[in-house]
């Protein structure tokens, strides 16, 4: 898209111009979640749940950004976060279940994502409210919606 011209930057700072790249993501996610269901592998309820987010996530923004223009960066990087938060602490098994990985794995995290609050605002690609935003949602929606999806069917 860059190349063609139809956005100025790979920020897509304009947020009218960002319903291309959401599209891809969702049908790029939507024929990952057709290829997981095909699949027989350990952890493919957990990989199918991890898809399905990313599907409703990305819903999400691209229908925040039609009025707002939300950080996909603080979303991307707060959701990886709290994607990481719920497995360490409700899928046991994992490296992140024990305790010392988990433990040093979500440290970083916890200091990446204020981070890249920060710089998204200091660049002035982002407003304080429009980053904050991003990392809320980033954080909440995913465990939230793991929570669920264990709760109602258990993932496998």
């Amino acid at each position: 898209m860059r190349w063609r011209g139809a956005i100025g930057s790979l920020e897509i700072r304009d947020r009218r111009k960002r319903t291309g790249p959401f599209l891809v993501s969702l049908g790029a996610a939507g024929l990952a979640l057709g290829v997981v269901g095909l699949l027989n592998v350990h952890g493919q309820g957990l990989l199918a749940a991890l898809l399905g987010c990313h599907l409703i996530n990305t819903m999400l923004l691209m229908g925040i950004t039609r009025w707002w223009k939300i950080s996909i960066h603080c979303a991307s990087a707060a959701g990886a976060l709290g994607t990481l938060v719920f497995l360490h602490t409700q899928v046991p098994g994992t490296l992140l279940g024990t305790a010392g990985w988990g433990r040093l794995i979500l440290s970083v995290g916890a200091v990446l994502v204020p981070l890249l609050l920060w710089a998204r605002v200091r660049s002035r690609a982002h407003t304080a409210a429009q980053a904050t935003a991003g990392t809320v949602l980033g954080l909440v929606a995913p465990y939230a919606e793991l929570y669920a999806v264990l709760s109602l069917v258990g993932l496998s």
